[in-house]
């Protein structure tokens, strides 16, 4: 199973604002410490805005932040809501494909049982889960305007946002 870029950089995205759970972060930012397109993190931001995981602040601040605390942001639920399909095989895909033998074939459970067990190890994770490490994670990023990595508390890395 392969992921599309999309969901990649989304989850890179996520990560990134998790690490800094007190400031709003550009877009330019994210895309220069990962080293990737503006435009199409952009185009990320803005559905992860969409679909409720980020918001955007205005203002001389403004920029974009998590909308959820990263305990609330399973892993499993934005694959599933950035993915456009899930079609391993042709079978699978709107209208079951032209394959010839797809009505006696089994293969297509098989395919099935093997996507359900990949999704569900990302649902047994949270956004938290993957940022415990914030404090590496903050300087193999270079953040961008800070000078020192997040605090930790007892309770974990991240946060709510005032």
């Amino acid at each position: 199973m392969r992921v599309t870029y999309q969901t990649d950089y989304a989850l890179r995205l996520l990560m990134y604002l998790a690490v800094q759970p007190d400031r709003a972060c550009r877009v330019g930012d994210v895309a220069e410490a990962y080293n990737l397109s503006r435009n199409h993190l952009l185009k990320v931001a803005l559905r992860l805005g969409k679909l409720g995981y980020v918001k955007t602040l205005r203002g001389r601040a403004g920029g974009i932040a998590l909308a959820r605390s990263p305990e609330e942001i399973n892993l499993g639920q934005v694959i599933r809501q950035m993915e456009d399909s899930f079609a391993l095989v042709e079978c699978m895909g709107a209208g079951g494909g032209a394959c010839v033998i797809s009505p006696a074939c089994k293969l297509k459970g098989v395919f099935r049982k093997a996507l359900n067990a990949f999704l569900a190890v990302f649902d047994a994770h949270t956004l938290a889960d993957i940022v415990v490490n914030s404090a590496d994670l903050f300087e193999l990023l270079a953040v961008v305007g800070e000078t020192s990595s997040p605090k930790h508390s007892a309770d974990g890395p991240g946060g709510q946002l005032a």
